[in-house]
């Protein structure tokens, strides 16, 4: 068996000690190891201290809005309905917004008068009703969520419906 530690002497020549070779070894690799590990557990904590909530990354987005859908005007059905006592208000809006591009339907009477234009919108076509209420010169604030409760007869189906009230016929 062959002899793995060699013996050390001081200057004197007397025998001070010997070194395992193999056991050297194994004693460094250890020390690696446990090193290694240290290095490793310190990183961890470093970025993220005890007990603390694991970092998340979020957009903020409210809640409240969907995000507008562009429709091409083509595709967007619109209902204009009358409902002045001024005949012939709502063909006026319909050919103007047939011009712009927009899928008009033929104009119709709305069950009731209204005092002000309003402009419905169905689900994911808010966008749409808010570009016609200003191409009309409409205020943001008269484009509402379209409902049963529309006086205009068979707006069921319609992407968007524009009630003509008197602040959109021309003298």
């Amino acid at each position: 068996m062959a002899n793995n530690s060699e013996d050390y002497r001081d200057e004197s020549g007397t025998k001070v000690g010997h070194l395992d070779l193999p056991r050297a070894g194994i004693v460094v690799v250890v020390f690696l190891v446990a090193v290694l590990a240290l290095l490793a557990w310190t990183k961890s904590s470093a970025t993220q201290s005890p007990g603390a909530a694991p970092a998340t990354t979020s957009t903020t987005s409210p809640a409240t809005t969907a995000p507008p859908t562009t429709v091409a005007r083509a595709n967007v059905k619109v209902q204009v309905a009358n409902a002045t006592a001024k005949a012939g208000s709502a063909t006026q809006i319909t050919q103007t917004l047939q011009t712009q591009g927009w899928n008009t339907l033929p104009p119709v009477n709305a069950t009731s008068q209204s005092p002000n234009s309003i402009v419905y919108y169905a689900a994911n076509r808010k966008s749409s009703g808010l570009e016609i209420a200003k191409e009309l010169g409409l205020p943001a604030s008269t484009v509402v969520p379209l409902t049963t409760s529309v006086p205009v007869p068979g707006s069921a189906g319609d992407d968007i419906v524009v009630l003509v009230g008197p602040n959109l016929v021309a003298g």
